[in-house]
């Protein structure tokens, strides 16, 4: 068949991979073309059989779908099959076997086809379907579905699946800190860490950001689950040198077991509310999920969805604190503090609500109501003269815009600038993205005080949080309570309230709960003070406006925390 006069130019000549083949699987003919996908020539071929070039684990599949096409049950057969380069790589082919027409030993005429680059095409985007480009690690895809397969396969074991939610402790501060590329190299060293941890047969996954998950499968005990964990940690807080700095990482862990018809989804879940749980317990620690966890993030879930409805609906209100002079309790100042008036639990402060505030991402147009609230009050206010503080959250800089978002309070009230004072703590002065170092400029530019809240409390250095425009500073309330050691209380009292005098900026001493406090506050040179001294935080409509603050009588016993 191959000699007709016909088939010989056209065998010869074609692009396409082309063979005879024996009964025995042995090379009768090939064309160059064939020749050349394998790496040896027409000559040398046709001494071999076609097994001789095929990879041995598609030897199998291909054998017997030949047996099939003899046995007539295929009219012919179209497989992809790898074939071994004279170079020992693999060449994937797509091979089209039909049975030979004619007399002799040919048996099947074989067309092959080179696809190594489209199955390389396909392989990369199966990999950018399942596989975290950044580190190589499985995504969410592929975790959910090994954990899947994983608990179906144990579903009647011995053994038990566990799953491991890591998340590395204080990331954004290397981020905002050392940059982008950084942050990059070390999530890049912790996968490898994490990684060389588990054993062969365990998954480890990067859900995105700063977030690992590890697989242990056939484990037999919480117990024998806590120790791999112990070990992934232990690992991962070895100290790592990016871009010059030492960096020793944590993570916060939350652990979870395989439970009865528990799907993967749940049991990631489980993990991952673990997982919160360490964070909020002081982090670089491991939490097991329990009921009791589950019950608290159902709780919160439902917190978060009031509060969304509170702030659509107008429940939360704002309740103003004195500031005022220390010799004479004059208010100057007063710092506005909000308050949720929920309808069944009645007034709600701050810290039953505000860290869920955060979490939602609602801190930014709950924000934006207390500066609205505070211009407002400072309109329809003409006999106080004083200035309003308002707390801003590290969330509302930059991002979020909050020059324009005071802007159009100041413009919708009509008030002077000066009138308002924003409170931002130390860690939202030394925010590194160049949007956050706008929205202060900005700010300032409009004539808006920024003040530093709780200062002393952060971990800046003095010289760094003063490259801002910074025009006061607040003494945290930890420092008022030890006025009166004779020590360390007392020496940073002084120091800090003659810096700001030698800057001349303002201060305020938080916290004066008793007059000693305030003798003591005075004597180290602070001018102005707050606490429940001098008054709680309350409404609107029960300030006396203009006149000096009521001093609380120091004897009545403790003060509930007003925020």
């Amino acid at each position: 068949m191959a000699e007709t006069d016909l088939f010989r130019p056209a065998f010869d000549g074609s692009p396409i991979g082309m063979v005879v083949l024996g009964a025995d699987g042995a090379l009768i003919d090939v064309n160059g073309a064939f020749a050349r996908i394998v790496g040896r020539s027409v000559a040398a071929l046709r001494t071999y059989r076609l097994r001789d070039l095929t990879h041995p684990d598609d030897i199998p599949r291909d054998e017997e779908l030949r047996w099939q096409l003899d046995q007539g049950e295929l009219p012919y057969f179209q497989a992809q099959t790898r074939l071994l380069h004279r170079s020992g790589d693999a060449v994937w082919t797509r091979m089209t076997v039909s049975p030979a027409d004619g007399e002799g030993e040919a048996r099947y005429l074989v067309h092959v086809e080179d696809i190594t680059e489209i199955r390389r095409a396909k392989d990369l985007l199966e990999r950018r379907a399942l596989y975290d480009h950044l580190t190589g690690l499985a995504n969410r895809t592929l975790l959910l579905e090994r954990l899947e397969a994983a608990l179906e396969a144990h579903r009647t074991d011995a053994h038990t699946v566990a799953c491991i939610f890591l998340d590395v402790d204080h990331f954004k501060v290397v981020n905002d800190s050392l940059g982008h590329e950084a942050g990059d190299t070390l999530l890049q060293e912790i996968a490898r860490r994490i990684k060389g941890a588990v054993r062969p047969g365990d998954t480890v996954a990067r859900l995105g950001g700063d977030e690992f998950v590890v697989i242990l499968e056939s484990v037999a005990t919480q117990a024998a689950a806590e120790a791999f964990l112990t070990v992934i940690a232990s690992d991962v807080q070895v100290p790592f040198n990016v871009s010059g700095h030492e960096v020793v990482p944590t993570v916060s862990a939350g652990l979870a077991l395989a439970e009865p018809e528990l799907t993967a989804e749940s049991l990631l879940r489980n993990a991952d509310t673990a997982m919160y749980a360490a964070k909020q317990r002081g982090r670089a620690r491991v939490e097991v999920f329990s009921s009791e966890l589950r019950s608290h993030a159902l709780n919160k879930l439902s917190i978060e969805s009031e509060l969304r409805a509170a702030i659509r609906e107008g429940e939360l209100v704002v309740h103003y604190q004195p500031i005022v002079r220390l010799d004479t309790a004059e208010v100057v100042a007063y710092e506005a503090l909000v308050r949720w008036q929920h309808p069944n639990r009645g007034l709600l402060l701050p810290e039953e609500f505000i860290e869920v505030c955060e979490e939602a991402n609602l801190v930014v147009p709950l924000g934006a109501f207390v500066i609205t609230e505070a211009c407002e009050f400072i309109a329809a206010h003409p006999e106080f003269t004083g200035r309003v503080f308002v707390n801003v959250s590290t969330r509302q800089i930059g991002s979020a815009d909050l020059t324009r978002v005071v802007t159009h309070a100041l413009e919708a009230t009509g008030i002077d600038p000066s009138r308002l004072g924003l409170e931002i703590t130390e860690s939202g002065m030394l925010i590194a993205t160049q949007a956050a170092k706008s929205d202060l400029d900005g700010l300032t530019a409009l004539g808006v005080d920024l003040i530093i809240d709780d200062f002393g409390t952060g971990y800046s250095a003095l010289s760094s949080v003063l490259l801002n425009p910074v025009s006061g500073l607040k003494l945290a309330r930890e420092f008022t309570l030890r006025l009166g050691d004779r020590g360390t209380g007392d020496r940073i009292s002084t120091t800090v309230a003659t810096l700001t005098r030698s800057l001349g900026m303002s201060g305020v001493i938080e916290g004066v709960e008793s007059e000693a406090q305030r003798a003591i506050a005075r004597e180290h040179g602070w001018a102005l003070g707050q606490g429940f001294l001098f008054g709680h935080a309350k409404p609107e409509h029960e300030l006396e406006l203009g006149g000096p603050a009521a001093v609380a009588d120091p004897h009545e016993g403790p003060v509930p925390s007003a925020g």
